[in-house]
């Protein structure tokens, strides 16, 4: 078979694979994946609620988040609910986060992730009370390390098995008015 036909032929089944990954948004000729906002929302509610413990002393609950977009400076905004149990004194404390992130893409595990997280505000309730500011802003740096590397959205392993057969990797986040968009590249030979 001639191998310029061979090509046509790889290209064209690739092409086809990577428009069977417009399930969760639309992936046009122009090799990127667009994700609504909608739709982002519905896809990092999977990965809720999220549990992490943070320096083997706290351990956190984080609700799914409400998510915002904020393409001006191509970050995320989210509020969530966070519960807290200090584990030493069995402290316990509720409260509501809201914190912007950049989105990074983990090749690895292919997954969207958190990345420079960042708390604009954090107010915990001790169950007695508020809990004092030097609290709330320590509990803000625990929050963030918490945060940083969360899964957003993992992509299915069919789907990531088409973005492979076709030869395609991302190569940028870009979030724009309500919408995220994912674009993609050749990967490297």
């Amino acid at each position: 078979m001639d191998q310029n036909l061979t090509r046509r032929a790889c290209f064209g089944f690739g092409l086809v694979a990577v428009l069977g990954i417009a399930g969760c948004g639309s992936l046009g000729l122009g090799r990127s994946l667009r994700v609504d906002e909608a739709e982002l929302q519905r896809l990092a509610a999977r990965e809720f609620p999220l549990r992490r413990r943070v320096l083997e002393i706290v351990e956190l609950d984080v609700s799914a988040p409400r998510i915002g977009l904020l393409p001006e400076r191509q970050r995320i905004a989210a509020s969530v609910e966070v519960a807290a149990h200090e584990r030493l004194f069995d402290g316990r404390a509720d409260g509501r986060l809201e914190f912007d992130a950049a989105l990074r893409w983990a090749a690895a595990d292919q997954t969207l992730r958190l990345a420079e997280v960042r708390v604009g505000r954090f107010e915990l309730d001790s169950h007695g009370g508020r809990a004092p500011l030097p609290a709330e802003r320590l509990g803000a740096l625990v929050v963030e390390r918490a945060l940083e590397g969360a899964v957003v959205y993992r992509l299915p392993p069919q789907r990531a098995e088409r973005l492979r057969l076709a030869g395609l990797v991302p190569e940028r986040i870009e979030i724009e008015p309500g919408a995220l968009l994912l674009r993609f590249t050749d990967a490297p030979r």
